[in-house]
Parts: structure tokens; C-alpha cells; sequence
């Protein structure tokens, strides 16, 4: 039973939401109709490719993809990206990390407020939510997106607002760097979470580490503890 933190933040790609496959393919099916634009010595991306786009750039890894394409037809592939990336969705495409809705389900059992704070567009937050039932699983759900040059910090710091819980009582969990950067620039500590992720050195930045599910129990008391010494 933890004794002081009763807020979790949860990011939702790569976290909540296995999103790996669902990224390359939107992008891969966004590239089709330039195919004939796309010089011959580029490398298609793979998996790791948009995880590292994504770590490195959030949901916003799209635009820094530089497949060779000319100015114009660069301009258009985040949109016909994200066409693409809600279609995949709303067939069925991804699904929840086996065992996230029981955690996070035991947790809302144990009275603890869990809030979904998504490095996303509104749209696809929705999207996700909409076909894999999230309203259930969170009290709060806010993105990124919906707070402009703000971002994760003013989003944050939203969340807490509406959970009404200080810094000391919010524990943010991650994948991205930028991510718990904005947790401790608004005082709250953060987990890095691995099991979504091939490449674990962006996770040092956390104040803790949890490369399973079935240990992320003990990292979120570890935070407890910390929480309440900084009290003291």
C-alpha cells in the first residue's frame, strides 16, 4: 500500500499502447502513392526507426523523416500519414500491452487516480481510446498536442490540477526523454518504461527504471518512498 503517491501519469505509445507495427505501416502505406519520388539508395523505415523518431521527436517524428522526397511532397506526408495511421487504427491495428488493463484496472481498485497524459495528437488519442475502451481505465485524459509550445510540462501540470494532487503525490511513466525532463521540471518524479522499447538508454534520464510490466509494482513503491523522504 503506498503512502503518499495517489496520482500516475501514463504516456500511451509505447507504453499503453503497442503501437510499433501500426507506425511503420501507416508510414510505409503514406509513402506508396511517391514511390516513384523516392530515390532508389533510401532504406524504407523499419520498427526501430519510428521508435527512435518517436523517442526523439514525439508525435511530431513524422516531420523530421527525410526519405529523399522533394519540398512539396515532404509538406504532405504528415497529413496523409495521419490518415493513414487512424484508418490502422480503427481496423484493429496495435492493441494494449498484455496484462496494462488488469494493472491499471487493480490500480483504479486501490483508489489511486490514473490519468492517460499522451505524447499525441488529440485524434489519435481519441481514435485509440474509441477502439481499444480506455475510459474505463482513465480518469483523466489529456495529449500533448492540446497544449501547443507548452507540451508536456503545462499538460502536467493540467492533470494534476484536475486530480487535485501536488508534485509530491504524481508519478509520471514514460518512454521519451523529453518526457521526464517535463516531470522534473514540474517536480514530479518519473519511471522510464522499457517493455515497448528495443533501445532502453533513453530511459536514464527517469528517476527510475521498469523494463516489465511485472516489476513496475515495486519501481512505483520505490517512488513512494522517495516521495516521502523528500517530505521529511
Amino acid at each position: 500500500m503506498l503512502r503518499h503517491i495517489r496520482l500516475l501519469i501514463f504516456d500511451l505509445d509505447y507504453l499503453v499502447f503497442d503501437c510499433s507495427f501500426l507506425k511503420v505501416q501507416a508510414l510505409r502505406q503514406s509513402l506508396i502513392a511517391l514511390a516513384d519520388l523516392i530515390p532508389q539508395s533510401i532504406r524504407l523505415p523499419e520498427i526501430s526507426d519510428a521508435e527512435a523518431g518517436f523517442r526523439d521527436y514525439g508525435f511530431q517524428w513524422i516531420q523530421q523523416m527525410d526519405p529523399g522526397l522533394d519540398e512539396q511532397s515532404l509538406d504532405q506526408l504528415p497529413g496523409a500519414y495521419a490518415i493513414h495511421e487512424i484508418r490502422l487504427i480503427e481496423s484493429g491495428t496495435g492493441r494494449l500491452y498484455p496484462g496494462m488493463r488488469e494493472f491499471i484496472m487493480n490500480l483504479r481498485r486501490e483508489d489511486f487516480c490514473v490519468a492517460l497524459g499522451a505524447e499525441s495528437s488529440r485524434d489519435y488519442m481519441i481514435s485509440v481510446m474509441d477502439r481499444h475502451p480506455l475510459d474505463d481505465l482513465f480518469q483523466i485524459s489529456l495529449c500533448t498536442e492540446e497544449y501547443g509550445m507548452g507540451g508536456a510540462e503545462e499538460m502536467m501540470l493540467e492533470i494534476m490540477r484536475q486530480g487535485e494532487a501536488n508534485p509530491s503525490e504524481t508519478l509520471v511513466l514514460g518512454t521519451r526523454p523529453d518526457t521526464f525532463q517535463s516531470a522534473r521540471a514540474v517536480n514530479v518524479l518519473s519511471v522510464g518504461c522499457g517493455w515497448g522499447i528495443r533501445d532502453h538508454s533513453g530511459l536514464s534520464g527517469a528517476d527510475f527504471q521498469a523494463h516489465s510490466l511485472s516489476n513496475l509494482s515495486d519501481r512505483i513503491a520505490q517512488a513512494d518512498t522517495l516521495a516521502l523522504r523528500h517530505l521529511d
